[in-house]
């Protein structure tokens, strides 16, 4: 069995942690944990979930902090560390999205999972796909 190499935006990861336990995104770290998928980070991806987790309305959303515990496990016990150097990607819409970019290219990703549209475009042409959490899951069966 193929085991897919995933980058994941942080919306994906904010989904697992304060969604639904039985989320598409849910379900996506859940197969990280369990070594299904392979999942590719990177320090400025790290920085990123740390920044964005210490937002006060992302804060008082996490209603079970053990819940933001076992993503962190799944996420330091399973993933794979890349240190990917900076590109330039003039065609990006939004700068802050780069480092998804840089890894993905890397570590020669064949998915980077989020629901940034404009991402579509631009990763096309790098060799992998970037799809929602239910598009990965379908993929996967």
């Amino acid at each position: 069995m193929t085991r897919f190499l995933i980058v994941l935006d942080t919306v994906i990861l904010l989904g697992a942690i304060i969604g639904k336990p039985q989320s598409a995104d849910a379900q996506l770290v859940h197969k990280i944990a369990t070594g299904e998928l392979q999942l590719a980070l990177s320090d400025d991806g790290l920085r990123e979930i740390v920044r964005v987790l210490a937002y006060p309305e992302i804060e008082e959303k996490i209603k079970r902090p053990v819940r933001a515990f076992e993503v962190a496990l799944a996420l330091g016990l399973m993933g794979q560390l890349f240190h990917p150097k900076r590109l330039d990607w003039p065609s990006l819409q939004d700068p802050k999205d780069a480092w998804l970019l840089d890894l993905a290219f890397e570590a020669s990703a064949d998915y980077l999972v989020s629901r940034d549209k404009h991402l579509l475009e631009v990763s096309k042409k790098l060799g992998f796909r970037t799809v929602t959490p239910p598009e990965l899951l379908y993929d996967l069966k």
